[in-house]
């Protein structure tokens, strides 16, 4: 019996712009490092807005899938399983200019019911939530300049330096110093 794909859908917020966002979920190099379960990802070819992914999930990448990729540049990725076996069916970024400087988020994830749900291994990858959490940590790691933010204030802002670390807490600059590790 063919079970007919479920949605699940969730939306956030970013504070950056839809090209960083874009950049990001084009970058399918990348995905090993963020995506939920998977460990190995490449591209395999690329023509205009069509791209072909394998992706590896489990122990050393054992499970091989193949992806289809359409990206609508600066707007988002759908992606659908082409070979292999997975639960996901497809998943479909979008990605809209909010506010100046942030963008709002939305993915969806279709999932087949089935055996294949039984060891529980790709769960966390059947939550569009737990894509966006990923998204949010990988972008944040690669751009971790001060956020767009309006109507706020920033009171600290921490740098290394050649020096060591400076901090600046409501405008004035502190060095930081390490503390004894054996205090006497």
């Amino acid at each position: 019996m063919e079970f007919p794909s479920l949605p699940a859908t969730a939306r956030d917020t970013f504070p950056y712009s839809p090209e960083v966002i874009y950049k990001a979920l084009a970058d399918y190099g990348a995905w090993r490092e963020w995506v939920p379960s998977v460990t190995a990802s490449r591209l395999l070819t690329a023509e205009d807005i069509l791209a072909i992914v394998e992706l590896g999930s489990g122990r050393e990448g054992e499970e091989t899938l193949m992806l289809e990729c359409v990206q609508t540049p600066y707007k988002g990725v759908w992606a659908r399983v082409i070979e292999g076996k997975s639960a996901i069916r497809e998943i479909h970024w979008n990605v809209a200019g909010a506010d100046e400087g942030t963008s709002q988020v939305t993915v969806t994830v279709k999932w087949k019911p089935g055996w294949g749900l039984v060891t529980g291994a790709s769960w966390p990858a059947l939550s569009p939530a737990k894509h966006l959490r990923a998204l949010r940590s990988w972008v944040s790691a690669a751009h971790p300049g001060p956020e767009t933010v309006t109507g706020g204030e920033n009171l600290f802002e921490l740098w290394e330096t050649e020096a060591g670390l400076v901090c600046w807490v409501r405008g004035r600059k502190y060095k930081l110093i390490p503390a004894k590790e054996n205090p006497e």
